[in-house]
């Protein structure tokens, strides 16, 4: 988890949202040393396949969340590739 200042927060706000979103990252905002509030992900980010490759192509540059993220994902996507396109197939 990333720790920045209020200020710090208030002047990157938009770039710590996507963060967040994007690439799951939490942060914990401080004031006078003392955390005063937690950014994090609402919810755990859609990784396309092609994103997948992507970050394994980078090699060992991945974030700390991508390992968790990946492995989510690719379970996510094994089940969705697992289900039939209707009911009657």
């Amino acid at each position: 988890m990333t720790r920045i200042t209020a200020t710090e927060a208030s002047r990157s706000f938009s770039d710590v949202l996507k963060r967040a979103q994007y690439r799951g990252e939490s942060f914990e905002v401080t004031r006078g040393g003392e955390v005063v509030a937690r950014i994090e992900p609402a919810l755990p980010p859609h990784i396309t396949l092609g994103e997948i490759l992507h970050r394994i192509d980078r090699g060992p540059g991945l974030a700390p969340g991508d390992a968790v993220a990946l492995e989510k994902e690719i379970a996510v996507q094994r089940r969705e590739a697992e289900l039939p396109e209707s009911a009657w197939e």
